[in-house]
């Protein structure tokens, strides 16, 4: 097989050092599959860039040190623990000289008063980011030392940050946060380090005798219904001990994987966002966690989103051999049907382009619009990727698989995209089999031998097309060829974006995506 892409790095588990008490084708398939596993080293890079981000903004100018007493201990236990928090979230141990932060506004409050105690306790959700952060102080000083840093707060504007060595200026926001009285000030300090855009929410309360900050971090700006359970769970266990569990954020990472009963097999799938049904469909040798989390998350703020693992991947029931691509197609079109989703929109990805395709021909009642991403045309006229690219995917070096979805100085776009897929929890290793029999399919798909891929005149859903104009695996002679296919098919190209181009570019392509599906 020459590849069909897709691939995801697996997800790692190690996470910052302990302070204190802190809770606790080639042209064979089965080279590619190992070529993906070696990306867990190219996302740790972006990961320990974020990682620290748990108790983030002002710990250097609250703490003094973390428990090591009975009052410390006491304390500890009116921290999160990770059991109140939604599925995926784990404890982090903290250490707040991890980072460190400058802020000239800041400089004015008094030396740590004697007698009060601090406790801390990080979280992060799968791997890397989002990642949340609670600091509780109590002691005769703690309001009155509270209160002087609002107010010296309110007039923060600027500040540095520094995280795993790498300096960053913030900007520092008010936020419009409902004034409960346990509440004094609320703010959010944006940055961008190693081309990665963060917005961590820092949230500072008052809890009976106690006092805190809650810090929540994200790419991009954090949903402001999340940070409100955050802030009220930890209120509540600050004051009482006990909290109810938080549910759900809405995110892609956190929804549980459910299974679907189907008349080709179990299949399994999350499922965000309320609206028209939009179903995903992912690419060669990838689970359904190589979806980044901000792409679906933001589709889901209008759609039902649905993502799915394809034959053979995780709990999903594998086909009989030998696997096409036409039998994947008649696999979603059963779970499609077992999910009630009618008519649903779809957008396929790499290999999911051709099983979308698929879909459309075999069956086109379940189909009401089409998205294709770098997709191929498969009536035996498909141009293959470059024997550059196939090696690329096939010397187990994490840096070069990564340049076959990413083009050259786009490091930016390939950090963000690590740590949006590192928000999920581990998922289990594709098996290099099932890898193998995708590759035998996609290469069935490419000659033209699949029923549906020589009928794509015959698709009626309205359909867009979209590719980057520098994707490695996918020349971009396949996506002019299969606009002239399918009848009043539009295409979009993406400058200087390469076969991951729809999360490298999500800023323009989501609203042509929503104006497209209507």
């Amino acid at each position: 097989m020459r590849h069909a892409c897709g691939n995801v790095p697996g997800n790692g588990a190690d996470g910052p050092q302990a302070c204190g008490r802190a809770p606790r084708h080639a042209r064979r398939a089965d080279s590619e599959a190992r070529a993906a596993g070696v990306m867990t080293g190219g996302r740790r890079s972006a990961r320990a860039l974020v990682i620290a981000l748990t108790v983030v903004t002002a710990t250097a100018a609250l703490t003094s040190g973390c428990g090591g007493n009975s009052t410390a201990d006491a304390l500890q236990e009116h921290l999160l623990s990770a059991s109140d928090l939604p599925a995926g979230w784990s404890s982090a141990p903290v250490n707040p000289k991890s980072v460190q932060t400058t802020a000239p506004c800041l400089t004015s409050l008094p030396a740590n008063a004697k007698g009060i105690t601090y406790a801390a306790a990080g979280f992060v959700q799968g791997t890397a980011i989002p990642t949340l952060g609670e600091v509780l102080a109590t002691g005769p000083q703690a309001k009155p030392r509270w209160r002087s840093l609002s107010r010296a707060m309110a007039h923060c504007r600027t500040a540095t940050i520094t995280i795993a060595g790498k300096k960053a200026p913030v900007t520092i926001t008010p936020l419009s946060f409902p004034r409960a009285t346990t509440t004094t000030a609320a703010y959010a300090w944006t940055f961008t380090i190693a081309g990665i855009h963060i917005t961590d929410d820092l949230v500072l309360f008052e809890a009976g005798k106690d006092t805190g900050y809650l810090t929540y971090s994200d790419l991009g700006t954090p949903a402001f219904e999340t940070v409100q359970a955050f802030l009220a769970a930890a209120v509540a266990k600050a004051r009482t001990g006990t909290t109810a569990r938080i549910p759900a954020e809405g995110s892609i990472s956190s929804a549980p994987v459910r299974t679907a009963r189907t008349k080709l097999g179990v299949v399994a799938y999350r499922a965000v966002g309320t609206g028209p049904s939009l179903v995903l469909i992912t690419g060669y040798g990838a689970t359904m966690e190589s979806w980044d989390r901000l792409f679906v998350d933001t589709l889901a703020q209008r759609y039902h989103v649905v993502i799915f693992d394809n034959a053979g991947i995780g709990p999903t029931q594998a086909l009989p051999a030998p696997l096409t691509i036409d039998a994947m197609a008649s696999q979603t079109s059963a779970l499609i049907s077992a999910l009630g989703l009618q008519r649903p929109d779809i957008l396929g990805w790499s290999m999911g382009s051709m099983i979308a395709q698929a879909l459309a021909v075999l069956h086109p009642h379940q189909v009401r619009r089409l998205v294709l991403c770098a997709s191929w045309p498969g009536d035996g006229t498909a141009i293959a990727p470059s024997r550059t690219a196939i090696d690329a995917l096939t010397t187990g070096n994490s840096p070069k698989v990564m340049s076959v979805l990413f083009p050259p100085g786009q490091a930016a776009a390939q950090n963000t995209y690590l740590a949006s897929t590192s928000s999920y929890p581990p998922a289990p290793a594709v098996a290099a089999a099932t890898v193998t029999a995708q590759g035998h399919a996609v290469d069935q798909w490419w000659a033209g031998t699949d029923p549906a891929g020589r009928q794509a005149a015959t698709i009626t859903a309205p359909t867009l097309i979209a590719d980057g104009t520098a994707d490695r695996l996918d020349p971009l002679a396949n996506s002019q060829t299969l606009v002239g296919m399918i009848p009043a098919a539009k295409l979009t190209l993406y400058p200087d974006a390469g076969h991951a181009f729809l999360f490298q570019d999500q800023a323009a392509f989501i609203p042509l995506i929503e104006s497209f599906l209507g």
